[in-house]
């Protein structure tokens, strides 16, 4: 966007978001003419807008003639059913909009905003394969539960799979998570996460979108969606992805933004871990915990790690191994119980000695470590922490 935004009221911004095949960064090569939001929208002939936006189609002028023929009839029908649903539209100059967005190159030209999105808070991507495993799925709700009992917030993109886990174990231990959709905010895609969407909205936190209200999902609005992601966050866990995911595209984009990376290491043998584990190999910070991904932002949030992550069982606690053990999930309690002080346990020599498969006992010990109850040594080895006296 031209860094001297031009005024403009809100229905103008509207009108030039419905303009189609226009998206930011066209529409900032138009602004930066000197045009208004309002010129650009309604009167700069098709041809001359082609040439401004530098967009070159044969049926591009032929498609703007022919939204424009309703454009303010449909501009007022968006205000009117904004209001409807409480949903808050904020056009790029508007005094609160929110200044992570403003960093990037194309900053969509106008949020919709359903709840509420404060400056003043951390935000932690959290993205993964639609089609998570067991052991993607309990990472990113153990993740998202303990980054939200540190105060955190967690933006994810709604999806199946990694993202609803990511949204519902940030809303399970009480915390406010984002959730930025590859739709408009009046079609809820997918259609299964309506009641998601609406407990997210009604929690604190909140849904964001940059296309109109009734627009459905399309393939190139995710890479669009993937950039706000990581924007609107201090730093992005990639939790499970194949080579070919699309989370690495929230990847490259959190690297191009200046943000943190980091990827859940996964095993050697699961497809959806590839992605995670060529990302680490490349130098992306490994995701252990909620601890561990609020160390890699210090200085700035290191108050966060000063609250202890809130409630749940921990080695901080100062209780006995058996008043933990009553509050463990079963798998992490079994994990647990085979664990010593003292003496490191192998990854294999557990999948031999606890009545697991060995998937599970790596969800397990993932969670006990996310608790700071047990130790991740080199070479697989495993060791439980000395508890606290209280």
């Amino acid at each position: 966007m031209p860094r001297e935004l031009p005024a403009g009221d809100l229905p103008d911004w509207i009108a030039l978001n419905f303009l189609p095949s226009l998206g930011p960064v066209r529409i900032s090569r138009a602004l930066e003419a000197g045009y208004s939001p309002g010129d650009l929208a309604y009167r700069v002939p098709p041809g001359k807008l082609s040439t401004l936006a530098r967009y070159k189609s044969p049926k591009f002028s032929e498609r703007v003639r022919e939204v424009r023929k309703e454009l303010r009839k449909t501009v007022h029908k968006e205000m009117k059913r904004c209001r409807e649903l409480g949903i808050e539209l904020l056009p790029v100059n508007h005094p609160n909009y929110p200044e992570l967005l403003l960093q990037l190159p194309d900053p969509p030209v106008l949020l919709y905003l359903r709840g509420e999105l404060p400056e003043d808070v951390l935000r932690v991507g959290l993205v993964g394969s639609r089609n998570g495993t067991r052991y993607g799925l309990s990472t990113a709700e153990t993740l998202a539960s303990d980054l939200a009992r540190f105060g955190v917030e967690t933006v994810s993109g709604g999806a199946r799979g990694i993202d609803t886990a990511a949204h519902t174990g940030a809303l399970a231990a009480g915390g406010k998570t984002v959730a930025v959709l590859g739709s408009g905010l009046g079609t809820f895609y997918p259609p299964e996460n309506k009641h998601l969407f609406e407990e997210i909205a009604a929690g604190g936190g909140c849904l964001v979108s940059e296309f109109p209200l009734m627009m459905g999902p399309a393939p190139g609005h995710f890479p669009r969606r993937n950039r706000l992601i990581s924007g609107l966050s201090a730093a992005v866990v990639v939790v499970e992805a194949t080579r070919k995911s699309g989370s690495l595209i929230t990847a490259g984009h959190a690297l191009d933004q200046g943000r943190e990376l980091l990827a859940v290491p996964g095993p050697l043998s699961s497809p959806t871990s590839t992605g995670c584990n060529l990302l680490l190999r490349s130098g992306a910070r490994p995701a252990l915990s909620a601890r561990e991904i609020l160390e890699e932002l210090q200085p700035a949030w290191g108050h966060l790690l000063e609250n202890g992550g809130g409630s749940g069982p921990s080695a901080e606690k100062g209780c006995s191994l058996e008043q933990l053990l009553a509050e463990l999930p079963p798998d992490e309690r079994k994990v647990l119980e085979y664990l010593d002080p003292v003496e490191p346990s192998l990854l294999d020599d557990m999948a031999e000695g606890i009545p697991m498969r060995i998937a599970p006992i790596q969800v397990a010990l993932f969670g006990l470590t996310a608790r700071g109850l047990v130790d991740q040594l080199p070479g697989r080895y495993y060791l439980r922490r000395p508890l606290k006296e209280s």
